[in-house]
């Protein structure tokens, strides 16, 4: 099967400048691996991409693209940095399968479970064509950790010894234009929650996932997403210049959160989220134990529940990992969690989109930002069917009193062809203000003459992360580049 030939470290190098800037300080990466020759995108609203991608499976799944992907997932896996005093380390999976029984969100038992659970029988209901949505993997009780787990829950804790030799579930998702995304997910038996003021502790619960993803292009390490309990909360996508973040060789540093497991590039107290506007929920991390999670690296090739088989099929289990929560404390309709809270879902989630942001430079032109991106086959047939004849790009401009927030519109002609096509616009710089006017986010527009006004359909938008050498900024002019497919519901 052919296949592209192997980018040159130098290439490389100058690839992720472009990228991220020319101030952009390169790390001791080893040389770059050989990309697939075919990207694969399953974006479930885009069908000429899942056909395409349907059309390739056999190639993403040959022997020579997983012994690739392994070293590319053993190259830049984290070193994983506990809490000095976290008690509560993760584990494997397999760890919590003598502890589990399977049960309905009402607490009835599922029928025709296992009596004990198996990586090759975990997705029985899954085979049985049975929706496991409202199905939990659950220990008895409600076991609250204030002010210490019972003796009978002594498992929850887990050990360092485990914490520090678990495996690392290392999901790999080729996308478009070099594109292979990594997610590194790891499990916990159990979750603490936080410390609330009026409310007391909120949210411990049975089972926990948490993860950080490195976007690589061509081999190369271009960003790492560091997230924290739910989607939209954590730091986001950081570009590999980022000085928050450290290195141990091609190994980026990620700081789990004490009891809770958040993933963080630094050590202290990291604020993720606020309850009742007044109250922040923080993570805290520190330099304790070390995990050098490349040493137990458990391989995923991803795919959508129900082509995992053998030893990865309790993959296809689509339910919960840990108990139903409990919903009759006065405060949950405030804080929507109670002491005992509910487990989190399987990981096996869709991995075939972008980065939580979009990295740009600073454009050296003040007058206007450039765009270059990418509409997906589905898109771009489905303008030429629907009489589109521009593509927009929707610059919105925020700043610190949204009164003075501000709309920018760029348009070009819709390209001929109904594959994936690159295009380039520009628009006007967010203007001046004194309330600092910056651009926050862009989406993209199909439309049928060069107006705002005369759009379609426009797509959801993409926040931006704006760097200025190893640093985040905030101005009115930028250069993004974005890799990932634009496709979405027209």
């Amino acid at each position: 099967m052919p296949r592209h030939p192997p980018v040159t470290a130098a290439a490389a190098a100058a690839f992720v400048a472009v990228l991220l800037g020319a101030a952009y300080t390169a790390h001791a990466f080893p040389a770059p691996f050989a990309v697939p020759p075919t990207p694969r995108n399953l974006t479930a609203r885009d069908p000429a991409a899942a056909a395409a991608s349907a059309a390739n499976a056999a190639a993403y799944m040959h022997l020579d693209r997983r012994a690739d992907y392994t070293a590319l997932a053993n190259t830049y896996a984290p070193l994983v940095k506990y809490h000095p005093d976290e008690t509560f380390f993760c584990s494997s999976v397999e760890y919590m399968f003598p502890h589990f029984s399977m049960i309905y969100s009402d607490g009835s038992a599922v029928s025709g479970a296992p009596s004990s659970f198996s990586d090759t029988n975990l997705d029985f209901l899954y085979q049985e064509g049975v929706d496991a949505g409202n199905v939990y993997l659950a220990v008895s009780g409600q076991p609250t950790a204030e002010p210490t787990l019972s003796s009978d829950y002594s498992y929850l804790y887990s050990t360092e010894a485990i914490g520090v030799s678990a495996p690392i579930y290392a999901f790999v998702s080729p996308k478009a234009n070099g594109v292979v995304d990594i997610y590194y997910w790891v499990f916990a038996p159990y979750n603490l929650g936080k410390d609330v003021i009026i409310f007391g502790y909120v949210g411990d619960h049975v089972g926990d996932w948490e993860r950080i993803m490195v976007r690589t292009v061509n081999g190369v390490a271009v960003s790492i997403d560091y997230l924290a309990h739910s989607s939209g909360l954590g730091l986001g996508t950081l570009s590999v210049s980022d000085s928050r973040i450290s290195w141990s060789g091609t190994h980026p540093v990620a700081y789990t959160a004490l009891g809770s497991h958040g993933m963080w590039p630094q050590s202290g107290s990291n604020v993720y989220d606020t309850i009742a506007l007044v109250y922040n929920l923080v993570d805290k991390t520190g330099d304790g134990a070390q995990w050098s999670t490349w040493n137990n690296l458990y391989l995923i090739n991803y795919q959508q529940a129900g082509g995992y088989t053998g030893s990865q099929a309790w993959l296809n289990y689509d339910g919960y990992f840990g108990n139903p929560g409990d919903t009759s404390c006065w405060f949950h309709s405030v804080v929507g969690d109670c002491a005992f809270g509910g487990g989190p879902s399987h990981p096996n989630r869709d991995m075939t989109g972008t980065t939580t942001n979009v990295l740009a430079t600073v454009n050296s032109d003040t007058s206007h930002s450039s765009y270059t991106f990418y509409l997906s086959a589905g898109a771009q047939a489905w303008a030429h069917a629907n009489g589109i004849t521009y593509v927009a790009v929707h610059q919105h401009c925020g700043s610190w009193e949204s009164i003075a927030n501000q709309n920018k519109w760029g348009f070009v002609a819709l390209a001929s062809g109904t594959g994936a096509t690159a295009y380039t616009v520009t628009t006007a710089s967010c203007g001046s203000s004194i309330f600092s006017r910056y651009v926050d986010t862009y989406a993209v527009g199909l439309c049928t003459s060069d107006s705002s006004d005369a759009c379609t359909t426009t797509s959801g938008t993409r926040s931006i992360i704006q760097y200025s050498g190893s640093g985040v900024v905030k101005k009115r002019y930028v250069v993004v580049k974005d890799l990932d497919l634009w496709s979405w519901s027209y």
